[in-house]
């Protein structure tokens, strides 16, 4: 499966004030750096539960349709846009959205041929069927407080140490970080 990022969050998941607040900073020659901290954290975050928080828009690619489900990554998943294929002949054709079924309440979610309906023959190349999607709680005011707390700390672990090696010994990950964002993991992949 490949990935594309569509369009991005429209906001950080965290605001930069928030962040100046937690980490105690008044200095405004630090909002690049706290923003930029932010944007790391969050990423670290979504790449350790395997979601995506912010509504974002993604493109996942299959080199054919599934016996039975797509499986589509960085739950929660909103919506499906389209689902485009290469029939035989090389074609591109857009599948009718009456053809599938969209399982939002599933973990990732899935895309499913509809009752009666089965998936088109695709022609044999790589990336044959792309599925055009969005993911995400909504807005950064949607994702869970836990999250939110737990991006606070990270921001908070990188602004207090900003060096990979310093004279005193270094603090991991903080542990509170990986308990707020566990339940929020994804146990299941996207195959």
């Amino acid at each position: 499966m490949g990935l594309l990022l569509l369009e991005g969050p429209a906001a950080p998941l965290v605001s930069l004030a928030e962040a100046q607040i937690h980490v105690r900073s008044e200095n405004p020659e630090e909002s690049a750096l706290l923003a930029s901290m932010v944007l790391a954290a969050t990423a670290q975050a979504e790449a350790y539960c395997r979601r995506r928080f912010v509504t974002q828009r993604w493109r996942a690619t299959f080199d054919r349709f599934p016996d039975e489900a797509l499986f589509l990554p960085h739950p929660p998943l909103a919506s499906v846009e389209a689902v485009t294929y290469a029939d035989t002949a090389g074609v591109a054709q857009v599948l009718a959205p009456a053809d599938y079924l969209v399982r939002t309440a599933e973990t990732p979610g899935e895309v499913i041929p509809a009752y009666g309906k089965s998936w088109p023959s695709t022609r044999d190349v790589a990336d044959a069927v792309a599925v055009d999607f969005t993911c995400g709680y909504g807005d950064p005011s949607d994702v869970p407080e836990a999250v939110k707390r737990a991006v606070l700390l990270l921001v908070g672990t990188l602004y207090a140490n900003r060096e990979s090696v310093a004279p005193t010994t270094m603090q991991p990950i903080p542990h509170t970080a990986e308990w707020l964002l566990g339940p929020f993991m994804v146990r299941r992949f996207a195959a």
